[in-house]
C-alpha cells in the first residue's frame, strides 16, 4: 500500500482506483491522529486542507474520520451504488448481458431457487453452471488494478 502523500505526488500518473476508499480513509485518519491531540478540530482541518487539499472532513463521535472531499470527490466507506450503476451497469450492452444470464438461469430452473448455482460467465460467454460464490469471486481483468475499464 502506498501512503496518501505518495498517492498525491503521483496522482497525475496514477488511476484513482490504485488506493481504495478505505485505504484513503485509514491514511488520512493516521495524519489526523498524528496532529497535536490537544489542537482544536478546526485547526486540524485547516492543516489537512493546506497539506493535502482535503475539504469537508466529517467525524463521528469518537473523533474518527467518516468521509472527506479530495479534489471535489467524496471519499467514504459507503459505496455509492447509484453512481456505480450509472458508470458501469447502465449501458445497453451490460443490460443485455445480465438479461442473457438471467434467462439462462431461468431456463435451467436455478433462478431464485436458492441452490447456490449460477450461470458461469467466463470471458464474457456463458459456459455452464457453477457455484455462485466461485463465479462471482473470480478476479476478472476489469476488476484488477490498472484495468482500462471506463470511469
Amino acid at each position: 500500500m502506498i501512503t496518501f502523500n505518495e498517492y498525491i505526488i503521483k496522482s497525475d500518473k496514477l488511476d484513482e482506483r490504485e488506493m481504495s476508499n478505505s485505504q484513503k480513509l485509514k491514511q488520512i485518519q493516521y495524519y489526523w491522529d498524528d496532529l497535536n491531540r490537544f489542537a482544536p478540530e478546526e485547526t486540524k482541518k485547516q492543516k489537512l486542507k493546506l497539506k493535502f487539499d482535503i475539504d469537508d472532513i466529517k467525524l463521528d463521535k469518537h473523533d474518527k474520520i467518516i468521509s472527506f472531499k479530495f479534489r471535489g470527490k467524496t471519499v467514504s466507506e459507503k459505496r455509492d451504488y447509484k453512481d456505480e450503476y450509472k458508470k458501469f451497469q447502465s449501458s445497453t450492452k451490460s443490460k443485455k448481458y445480465r438479461a442473457e444470464l438471467n434467462k439462462y438461469n431461468r431456463d435451467r430452473g436455478t433462478y431464485g431457487n436458492g441452490d447456490g448455482k449460477d450461470a458461469s460467465h467466463k470471458n464474457g460467454k456463458i459456459v455452464g453452471m457453477e457455484d455462485a460464490h466461485i463465479n462471482r469471486g473470480r478476479a476478472e481483468k476489469s476488476r484488477l488494478v490498472g484495468s482500462k475499464r471506463k470511469k
